[in-house]
Formats: structure tokens, C-alpha cells, sequence
């Protein structure tokens, strides 16, 4: 169950719509917290993020508590994510719908990531992605090299 798990808070659904084929029928059929985990793994696979948050929202057992309330986190920064690069403007709404928040806890959320929100509608900033932006950097560093270079070979023939 913490594998599923595990692999649902990693985004790794191939590995756990597999590792769920590979769970023998009965175990399934005993354990109802297994089979509510998949429900969730299900849900992203369709990519229906608010059957995921409903889905999340059950009580958990103290064994796989802390793996959900993490992958929780995880699906509500992935989708804000997402909100960011495929919306100019949306519903508040919509937000918190896709969110898994309350209308004020996705308000807030909104004005912390430096979104603007007027009474219903958020304006979602483009994040910039650490690694993009670490990638930039090299790329100006190159450039960079590469001037230089060309001033001294252009030094060294004249």
C-alpha cells in the first residue's frame, strides 16, 4: 500500500497502474484503504483533479496518513502549478475546484504565489521553473565564454 502510494506522490502512474495489475485479486478485495489509495491513482491517471482531492479527503490509517497528506500536497502544488502555465484568467471558482480549496484558502494561496485577484477572477503569473531558469543561467554563461573567446582569437590575429 505505501509503494502505491509512494509511486502516486512520485507522478510514477505506469509503475502503480502496474504494480496494482500485480496485486493479487483477493488482497484487493481484503483491504478497502488499498483499494481507496488506487481510487486516487485512478483519478490522476484521468487527470480529474477534483475527484483526486475528494478522493484524498478520507480518513486515513496512522500506516499511509502521512505518505497521502504529503501526496495531497504534492497533486495541490502540481495543479498550481499547471494553473499558472495554462490560464491568463479563471473563476476563483474554478481554482478552488481544481485545487481541492476552500474559496478563501484559494484566495489566499492566489495573493501568496503574487497573483492578482480581483472579486471572482485570478490572474495566474507564470512560475518560473528553477531548473529553466538554472539553464538560462548556463546559457548566458556560454555566450558569454563564447565572446570572450572570439575577442581573444580576434586579439591573437591581429
Amino acid at each position: 500500500m505505501r509503494l502505491l502510494a509512494t509511486y502516486l506522490h512520485q507522478n510514477d502512474l505506469c509503475n502503480a497502474k502496474y504494480l496494482w495489475k500485480r496485486i493479487p485479486p483477493d488482497v484487493k478485495a481484503a483491504n478497502e484503504e488499498l483499494t481507496r489509495v488506487w481510487t486516487v491513482g485512478q483519478c490522476m491517471w484521468q487527470r480529474n483533479w477534483p475527484a483526486v482531492h475528494a478522493a484524498l479527503n478520507v480518513e486515513w490509517s496512522e500506516d499511509i496518513k502521512d505518505d497521502m497528506a504529503a501526496l495531497k500536497d504534492n497533486v495541490r502544488e502540481r495543479v498550481m502549478r499547471l494553473i499558472s502555465k495554462a490560464y491568463s484568467s479563471l473563476n476563483l471558482t474554478t481554482m478552488a475546484t481544481m485545487s481541492g480549496m476552500s474559496l478563501d484558502e484559494a484566495r489566499r494561496a492566489a495573493i501568496d504565489r503574487g497573483w492578482h485577484v480581483d472579486d471572482t477572477i485570478v490572474q495566474p503569473r507564470k512560475q518560473v521553473d528553477e531548473e529553466q531558469y538554472n539553464q538560462s543561467d548556463k546559457v548566458c554563461l556560454t555566450e558569454e565564454q563564447l565572446q570572450k573567446l572570439t575577442q581573444f582569437v580576434s586579439f591573437l590575429e591581429n
